[in-house]
């Protein structure tokens, strides 16, 4: 420790700049990972914010809400515990009415609001299941100038409700969520009366004969476009790691080659290849440990002034992983150095013959 040190203090600039690279690397790998998982959540955190654990489709739904189609005579079938609840899901648009503003598309979700899938209110009043007006809205709705008492209208239908209360920013298939009961479900769309999307449980359920079974995750993952944002964005982290370990491989091994001269003094004085190997490590360690707690810091400090429109949500195990990933490859890529060393030979190194 007393060496590295002593050599970081001395070549002050080589190795913030090596450092600044390594941050640059980690804040990036963390801002893609975070519009990952903040588009993840804009897809589907109206049903993952639940507690629900299965979901009972029509057999050919594809395992996607809007293509199923169950009735009366499916809840009687299906329903097995009080807990059960029905779920009708609707895409849509709206137009605040006061001020004629620009129109928001938005999700429907028609539940019951004494379940386990009525929304959790952060301002405002709860959903009830009388027959009303008002309705709870998602708190991405703030964003498009949306408060609560202001009144909007279905596009569609003409019906126009008021907002009693706002939930957290759920969202369905990257649309805010307008939350209605059964009652007000029948205004916009009459078939709820008959007809609805699935139902839902907050246990696991055992496979039904001419059903889907699926769980919250396989919901979410059939919601259109959710797979292939992902898939794309990981694929991208990936590629970066994979970018970082041969970029960071190249910097250490070229710096290992400088001081060539210096490791072949220190073995001609008696310095084992034990202890310059672990010299190296720390020196690689301390100096990627530095860089990400940096990249840590700044990415939490501008994920709290995101606006609530843009879709980034990192939490401190995501942020935890990913700096333990990072520090793994950048001690992974100073293998090629770590060899270089144990073969330096102290005689060749200080310029003179063997």
């Amino acid at each position: 420790m007393f060496l590295t040190l002593k050599e970081l203090r001395y070549s002050k600039f080589k190795f913030s700049a090596l450092a600044f690279i390594i941050f640059l690397i980690v804040f990036l790998v963390l801002f893609i990972t975070g519009l990952a998982n903040g588009l993840a959540n804009d897809s589907g955190s109206a049903l993952k914010n639940t507690t629900a654990k299965t979901f009972i489709l029509q057999k050919d739904a594809d395992a996607r809400l809007n293509r199923s189609n169950l009735t009366e005579q499916d809840w009687q079938r299906l329903t097995t515990k009080t807990s059960d609840t029905r779920l009708s899901v609707n895409q849509a648009t709206i137009q605040q009415t006061a001020h004629q503003k620009a129109k928001t598309d938005i999700a429907y979700f028609v539940v019951d609001a004494n379940s386990f899938l009525a929304p959790t209110i952060t301002s405002g009043h709860q959903l009830t299941n009388q027959k009303t007006n008002q309705v709870v809205v998602s708190r991405k709705l703030q964003t498009d100038g949306y408060q609560k008492g202001d009144w909007f209208k279905d596009t569609i239908s003409g019906h126009r409700f008021q907002i009693a209360g706002f939930t957290t920013a759920t969202a369905y298939s990257h649309s805010p969520v307008i939350y209605l009961n059964a009652q007000q479900g029948l205004l916009i769309n009459p078939s709820t009366k008959t007809q609805f999307n699935a139902v839902v449980s907050d246990h696991t359920k055992s496979t039904t004969s001419g059903y889907q079974t699926l769980t919250t995750k396989q919901v979410i993952s059939a919601i259109p476009g959710y797979s292939a944002e992902q898939s794309s964005l990981y694929l991208m982290i990936g590629f970066l790691y994979v970018i970082s370990l041969f970029v960071l491989a190249i910097f250490f091994y070229i710096m290992t080659l400088q001081k060539k001269a210096d490791f072949g003094v220190l073995k001609a004085l008696g310095a084992q290849n034990r202890y310059l190997v672990n010299h190296l490590l720390t020196e690689i360690g301390l100096l990627a440990l530095i860089a990400i707690l940096i990249a840590d810091g700044a990415i939490i400090g501008i994920s709290l002034i995101m606006p609530t429109s843009m879709p980034f949500s990192l939490t401190p195990a995501v942020i935890g992983g990913t700096s333990a990933i990072f520090l793994v490859v950048a001690v992974l890529s100073a293998l090629l150095s770590l060899i270089q060393v144990t073969r330096i030979d102290p005689i060749s190194a200080i310029g003179g013959h063997a």
